[in-house]
């Protein structure tokens, strides 16, 4: 270690099996040393760059990333006090750090193996010793030292959330604001990943999205979605053909107009993402509607902030049941974050059940309820689009209301063929889309 500080309580006699041994004033490891030259390319579950920069006090650029750098390390009654190159300043808890000392992951699964009622709460390390880079540890009752990387301990440290690539600030819109829905090309998603990355946060941040160019086959869209993500099964099954039957068990499967909805508030989870595959659409009519529920939300709760209160507080109950399903789930309308930022918005007044609270709630229900159902039909939230065979939607379902003209099933053909993916399966394929470029 170049430019290290060492540091052992006084009068410590050096271990045997030459664990640490005498330099000037004090000892440090030449067991330390020896994983610091092992593991220089795997510290902390994350591989070190093809090119080590130069020790030093300097934060280091290596491939366009800046890669923290620590000045000084002082310990306390509880942790160290780590100072970093930017002059700011972290106390870093030892428990925390034997908690995830990269010694106790699982070479393979890099899960955590370590178990915590193994050691005192009031751990302190017996020696240590630091570079800018590197923090080296020895824990009572543990024969290697702990190496942590001092960059993962500054994009970790605590009270600092670990940085997500998936998250992305959600752009409301309307009618006015968004003209025309974002458009992506099906085999650029499936041959560039940085586009495929592209279109996910795209479909994030306005919450619906068109992937056009899909071959001419009914299970075309099944290598997107098996790109992306696992599809969710429901009662209607992994994947659904939405067209018009004559013993239809739900609304969608028939010619009628859809008023604008979302999916399912009657499922104890509600599906994340919808993905509509046009496979076959020459009837007349039929055109697809959208609306930015979140929009709707936070209009609603400048203009009409007694009804948001309302229908954020009260749930109701939600019901699909047919022959061989009875699902049943109690949740508002509309739900936020504690950070008040809004998590979803679901309305479905086909399957809404028979409202169920008190008589004064109700009454004050069917009033905010009712003027809800009003604003969401105002034009100036819809947008339209007629989805061509060969074109795919996508919309956030726990967001963005959809509906459809009536249309004529004597005309012409009409089949689409949906899915559903949850919004962990979106971000956990954007973080990895992310890697090659962090």
């Amino acid at each position: 270690l170049q430019r290290r500080e060492s540091h052992a309580p006084a009068g410590r006699d050096e271990p045997d099996g030459g664990g640490f041994h005498v330099l000037g004033e004090r000892a440090v490891g030449r067991h330390c040393i020896e994983i610091v030259r092992r593991r220089i390319e795997r510290v902390a579950g994350a591989a070190r760059p093809a090119r080590e920069p130069e020790l030093g006090g300097e934060r280091r650029d290596v491939g366009g990333r800046r890669f923290a750098a620590a000045v000084g390390v002082e310990p306390g009654e509880r942790g160290f006090t780590i100072t970093w190159d930017d002059r700011s300043v972290a106390e870093v808890p030892y428990i925390w750090l034997r908690d995830n000392d990269p010694d106790e992951l699982h070479p393979h699964t890099r899960e955590r193996v370590f178990d915590l009622t193994s050691v005192a709460l009031d751990i302190r390390p017996e020696s240590f010793e630091h570079d800018a880079r590197l923090l080296c540890v020895r824990w009572p009752q543990k024969r290697d030292p702990s190496q942590y990387d001092v960059d993962w301990l500054f994009r970790h440290q605590p009270g600092h959330r670990r940085d997500d690539p998936s998250a992305v600030s959600q752009s409301l819109w309307d009618a006015a604001s968004l003209p025309s829905i974002p458009r992506y090309g099906m085999r650029e998603c499936l041959d560039q990943r940085g586009v495929l990355r592209e279109a996910l946060l795209t479909l994030k941040q306005y919450g619906v999205l068109i992937i056009g160019g899909l071959d001419d086959a009914i299970d075309a869209s099944n290598r997107f979605i098996e790109r992306v993500g696992f599809a969710r099964q429901t009662n209607f099954g992994v994947m659904f053909e939405v067209v018009n039957e004559p013993d239809p068990i739900n609304l969608a499967y028939t010619a009628l107009a859809l008023p604008l909805h979302t999916d399912l508030p009657n499922q104890e989870l509600i599906p994340g993402y919808q993905f509509l595959h046009s496979y076959r659409n020459s009837a007349s009519g039929g055109e697809s509607v959208f609306a930015d529920g979140f929009r709707i939300c936070a209009d609603l709760r400048e203009e009409s902030p007694q009804d948001f209160d309302l229908l954020e507080r009260v749930a109701i109950p939600w019901r699909f049941h047919d022959d061989v399903n009875d699902i049943r789930q109690r949740r508002p309308i509309i739900h936020r974050h504690g950070d008040g930022s809004f998590d979803y918005f679901v309305f479905n007044a086909h399957i809404a059940d028979v409202p169920d609270m008190e008589a004064d709630t109700l009454c004050e229900f069917y009033g905010a309820y009712q003027r809800l159902m009003t604003r969401i039909r105002h034009p100036r939230y819809a947008i339209h689009h007629a989805l061509a065979a060969g074109e795919m939607v996508a919309f956030d379902n726990t967001r963005v209301l959809h509906g459809r003209t009536a249309f004529d099933p004597a005309s012409g053909e009409r089949h689409y063929r949906g899915y559903y993916l949850e919004r962990n399966e979106i971000d956990s394929r954007i973080r990895v889309l992310s890697r090659n470029q962090e």
